[in-house]
């Protein structure tokens, strides 16, 4: 982040309804509008994502950061504007091309059969397979070399269902790794780790974006984010209330406003970035 840059007051995204940049997009959603029913989530909303970025995507229950994923994902289809992907329209993608940019990692991964992890893992060279066409050496080396990034090749022979939720989550994260996509988009991926593993997958992921992955990183943990994020997107009933480096979005006044809590906004002794702690209440 440039020095200049620092001490400026947030980017408001209400009058573009979203959160743009002037610089090449791997990801841009015009004018997008969406809702459930007759409950509108999104009305003309705007998004860019650089190649290159890191973006977190924070806000309360309800704000719309799962549905925003699986909008950009092509999981669901706007009712209104556009969203491309590497200046593509996503509409016109087929299935394997936007399996072959995108990955995607869910919260939740049941597995209703006890695949074994190597198996879990080369489900994501299914984009580059016939219907019918066994895995080659490219895909064994693409599996291989998935495993050993996120430290989890130890894991290949044991079954899916006998592993611990963080070790889950890495061959989950293996799996799209596999899939050699341009982005990586993860729901709450780190939510029910304990703090070594979330750590653990927040470096895994920054060691991703510095060899030129664009992530996307939706998140409730706000110093997470702060910690590891390039750019935060805050959102709150389907609006982008702020966009920007995370000094300028993780903000007292700005958490206030959105989440109702009256936050201690302090900087990490370390990097100096802003990290979030609620007083104790009085009794």
């Amino acid at each position: 982040m440039n020095e200049r840059d620092r001490g400026l007051p947030p980017l408001s995204a209400e009058e573009n309804g979203g959160c743009t940049r002037s610089v090449r997009s791997t990801i841009q959603l015009s004018g997008l509008s969406f809702g459930y029913g007759e409950r509108l989530l999104f009305d003309g909303f705007n998004l860019d994502v650089a190649a290159g970025d890191f973006l977190g995507v924070i806000g309360p229950n309800g704000a719309g950061k799962s549905t925003l994923l699986k909008l950009v994902a092509g999981l669901l289809r706007p009712s209104r504007g556009s969203v491309r992907i590497l200046e593509r329209e996503l509409r016109g993608l087929g299935r394997r091309e936007v399996a072959r940019t995108i990955g995607v990692v869910l919260q939740e991964n049941p597995f209703a059969f006890d695949y074994c992890v190597s198996d879990v893992v080369m489900m994501g060279r299914n984009p580059y397979l016939g219907r019918f066409q066994s895995p080659g050496r490219r895909d064994r080396e693409a599996v291989s070399a998935a495993l050993e990034f996120v430290d989890a090749a130890f894991l290949r022979d044991k079954r899916i269902n006998s592993i611990s939720a963080g070790e889950r989550q890495r061959v989950v994260l293996a799996r799209a790794l596999a899939q050699e996509p341009l982005i990586l988009m993860l729901d709450e991926a780190t939510s029910h780790l304990d703090i070594a593993h979330q750590r653990l997958i927040a470096r895994i992921l920054s060691e991703l974006n510095r060899q030129g992955k664009t992530i996307v990183f939706l998140s409730h943990d706000l110093n997470l984010a702060a910690l590891y994020c390039s750019r935060v997107l805050l959102l709150h009933r389907g609006k982008a209330v702020a966009c920007d480096v995370p000094e300028r979005v993780i903000t007292a006044e700005l958490i206030r406003s959105v989440y109702g809590v009256e936050p201690i906004v302090t900087r990490h002794p370390q990097t100096g970035r802003p990290q979030v702690m609620l007083p104790g209440e009085k009794h």
